[in-house]
């Protein structure tokens, strides 16, 4: 191979991989520190302890987050929707604003939008509207 050629491989390599490297650096999801480390079957109350107090005021909350209830072939199911301190629960892209935790009759399911999108197709379970 040239060696012309061959630095300009590796110099649009180089530039390539700095552009990656300076890419989209969104927060991390809303209690993501929290909630890190955190087993499915976890206690609703020792989950809830973890997080700092919500902003949201409506009824039908808990601890300060929306919340959302189903019954699912018997079971109770709660989605927890953590947001960012300081929003006053309020949010634009429930994607990048809200972290969803899924509570199986008080035990923890899991959290997190790859497993809300797994639960959703299984479970019919919605995503809240934008206030």
């Amino acid at each position: 191979m040239n060696v012309r050629v061959l630095g300009a491989v590796s110099a649009l390599a180089l530039l390539l991989l700095s552009l990656s490297a300076c890419g989209d650096r969104s927060p991390p999801p809303p209690g993501s520190e929290e909630l890190a480390g955190l087993e499915p079957g976890a206690e609703f109350e020792m989950v809830m302890s973890l997080l700092p107090p919500g902003e949201v005021s409506d009824a039908g909350n808990v601890s300060g987050y929306r919340r959302m209830r189903y019954l699912i072939e018997g079971a109770s199911v709660e989605v927890v929707w953590i947001h960012r301190p300081g929003s006053g629960g309020g949010f634009q892209d429930p994607r990048a604003d809200l972290n969803p935790l899924i509570f199986k009759d008080r035990a923890l399911d899991g959290w997190g939008w790859a497993h809300f999108d797994r639960r959703s197709a299984e479970w019919g379970l919605q995503v809240p509207d934008v206030p």
